[in-house]
């Protein structure tokens, strides 16, 4: 997430904190560098025995600074961790990201120090981390990453580390995250917040965070006019304390994890400085706004000016229909500037229109200048994309935007949204990564600015069928299938990241498993498509005895097993985007054989018709079955409460897609 300057009036000259703190680190029950025997005797975590490594501690400690005539903020880490099986050792890996744009506004890490424990007998050893060993790399313009690996590391290894953040950004306490993927015995972060700025806290996450809250006394100096003079403040001392915490893994059908992680989040919501007033910084989403047109560069990048003005009269024709003006932009602009694989909120759109590559902020801010020109109203859709995380429902912040795509609405109102990054993507075709179900409208005359984008598009498989089967089993056909919108998206996708047409083939095989002759595809090179239709030929094996043949009526299964398998699970299940999947067969059977055991038709229905299955198969003729397969899925985010419901639906559909005809021979 871009980091942000916050501008603030200081009247306060050079400050020198001495703090002491009601609450100590020396009430946590571990010490850094002192590892008992018991810790390193440890094979098991009795509350996990399935637990790979275990954090015995992760403590925080966060306190302001002044250095340089300026705030910073300066925050210590020290975690231990338990190795206990061999999938373990990874932790002992250690990636430390931080962000460093400039030198004057960025982060530092500094005080780093690690080393392993092992029990040798009855002595414990230790190995430190050596400086050597020890590697940092930009990773990309705003973020560089410190990298090392702890020595000597095995199971039963005790391993710790420390190290300090020191951020310009004192206005931004650091989000603490007290779960990981592996349990943690214990976890503390205490914060010391000067008088002079007021946060608000919010937690996250299913497990109970405790909270102590007590005053402190800072003493401070002050170089005034060169004299110097000693200030008493109060600040505000905060404890937060967690035990035995279970690890939460990244699971199947969940947007973002750390969305669910157990965590405390701090927002500025005001500055009391001496000799000023307070100074508000809560924030309502109207305020943002307003924000980001007075006070940034985001209204002048992304809506005024456009490049391509000359050609906007030569692109379109006063018999253009709207929905035609808008396609002949899209596609113009996504031709005009590929997309570098990079998301951006604020961009300045000259480089990329002059190098003909750029970020999907780059490429939208040009789509909604000329949209704009050629009398569309258009508009950017501010969001958070679900891989950074979910818009905060309380404490407002713009630091929590990461981009933007674009909206076009016609004089009818209907509306056709569109981003820089889905190059063969159509109207309302957007990256998953987009889809989120919280998005802002920008500059919109209207009291609902929010819109959910998960359900823009009728999203659709359609497979028809026709097949015969002969009298050893095979079964031989051809197959039309019908994809709209994302399906259509996630084809083209997939289909151009292979080499050739030839890898989709064998890709094609593979997946099916069938012999497949005579591809044909349409669609899947359009820009604007929403549409891909592929038709092939096939043979396939099926199972068969001496005087019986099994088939699979379907022939290729929509959902073929349960994904929901968990006893209990903690988090929601959300699925990518909503959509219908519709197979239609008609299926001859071998002259020599007769119908022994057919399945039975069957509707099932999730939730009030959140998702619904219908499965109806008969007998038309003496050789002929007809089967009609519809499923629905029409929410996409349930909650955990509902995921027995889940799992028993999404039961039913693998156990429909499995069952199979009898035939036997007469």
């Amino acid at each position: 997430m871009t980091k942000r300057p916050l501008t603030l009036a200081l009247v306060i000259g050079g400050l020198l904190f001495n703090v002491t703190s009601v609450f100590t680190q020396s009430k946590n029950p571990y010490k850094y560098g002192k590892i008992e025997k018991e810790e390193l005797e440890m094979q098991v975590y009795p509350a996990d025995s399935s637990a790979v490594a275990l954090i015995l501690f992760h403590d925080g400690f966060t306190d302001y600074s002044y250095v340089n005539k300026k705030f910073v903020v300066i925050t210590e880490v020290k975690k231990r961790i338990k190795i206990l099986k061999q999938e373990g050792l990874e932790y002992a890996t250690v990636n430390l990201r931080y962000y460093h744009k400039t030198p004057s506004m960025c982060e530092n890490i500094s005080k780093l120090e690690a080393c392993a424990y092992n029990l040798e007998g009855d002595k414990i050893i230790k190995t430190k981390l050596e400086n050597k060993y020890i590697f940092e790399e930009r990773i990309s313009e705003y973020y560089r990453e410190i990298k090392f690996a702890i020595p000597n590391v095995k199971v039963g290894t005790v391993i710790e580390y420390k190290y300090n953040v020191v951020s310009d950004f004192y206005y931004d306490l650091p989000t603490w995250f007290f779960q990981t993927d592996i349990p943690v015995l214990n976890g503390r972060y205490e914060v010391i917040i000067p008088e002079y700025f007021v946060y608000n806290f919010e937690s996250r996450g299913f497990e109970k965070i405790n909270m102590e809250e007590g005053a402190v006394n800072k003493s401070f100096t002050i170089n005034a006019n060169n004299s110097f003079e000693t200030i008493t403040c109060q600040a505000k001392n905060v404890v937060f304390k967690v035990n035995d915490i279970p690890a939460l893994k990244d699971d199947s059908y969940v947007w973002n994890l750390k969305d669910f992680l157990c965590s405390i989040r701090f927002e500025l919501s005001g500055t009391r400085f001496p000799y000023e007033l307070y100074k508000n910084y809560t924030t309502t989403w109207d305020d943002i706004e307003k924000t980001l047109k007075e006070k940034s560069d985001f209204e002048r990048y992304s809506i005024r000016g456009n490049a391509f003005s000359k050609v906007v009269p030569k692109l379109i024709t006063p018999e253009d229909t709207e929905l035609t003006k808008i396609e002949k932009i899209y596609k113009f602009v996504k031709e005009k500037i590929r997309w570098n694989e990079s998301y951006a909120f604020i961009s300045n759109p000259s480089e990329a229109i002059k190098d003909g590559t750029g970020d999907n902020a780059q490429i939208n801010s040009a789509i909604i200048s000329m949209l704009r020109d050629a009398g569309i109203n258009a508009y950017p859709i501010l969001m958070s994309r679900r891989s950074i995380g979910r818009l905060p429902l309380t404490h407002p912040s713009i630091d929590w935007l990461n981009t933007y795509i674009v909206m076009a609405e016609t004089s009818s109102g209907e509306r056709f949204f569109m981003d820089g990054s889905a190059y063969y993507g159509g109207l309302n075709m957007l990256p998953t990564d987009l889809l989120v179900d919280k998005a802002r409208i920008f500059g919109y005359n209207s009291d609902d600015k929010w819109i959910d984008l998960t359900n823009i598009s009728k999203n659709q498989y359609m497979t028809m069928i026709s097949a015969k089967i002969d009298s050893t089993g095979n079964i031989s056909g051809e197959c039309n299938q019908v994809m709209t919108f994302q399906p259509a998206y996630q084809f083209k996708k997939m289909y151009h990241g292979l080499n050739d047409s030839t890898g989709y083939v064998e890709k094609l095989n593979q997946d099916l498993s069938v012999d497949i002759d005579n591809v044909t595809l349409e669609g899947q090179n359009d820009l604007l498509s929403n549409r891909v239709n592929q038709r092939f030929k096939f043979t396939k094996n099926s199972g068969s005895e001496a005087s019986f043949l099994y088939i699979n009526p379907l022939i290729f299964n929509h959902i073929s097993k349960n994904n929901f398998t968990q006893s209990d699970r903690k988090l929601p299940v959300e699925f990518s985007f909503p959509y219908k999947y519709f197979i239609s067969v008609l299926l001859e059977l071998p002259a020599n054989y007769s119908v022994e055991e057919i399945p039975k038709s069957e509707k099932f229905i999730l939730n009030n018709n959140s998702g619904s299955l219908t499965y109806l198969i008969k007998q038309v003729s003496d050789r002929i079955l007809q089967i009609n397969y519809r499923f629905e899925l029409n929410e996409i985010i349930f909650p955990q409460t509902e995921y027995e419901n889940v799992k028993t639906f999404w039961g039913q559909i693998a156990t429909k897609n499995n069952e199979l005809i009898v035939l036997k021979k007469m």
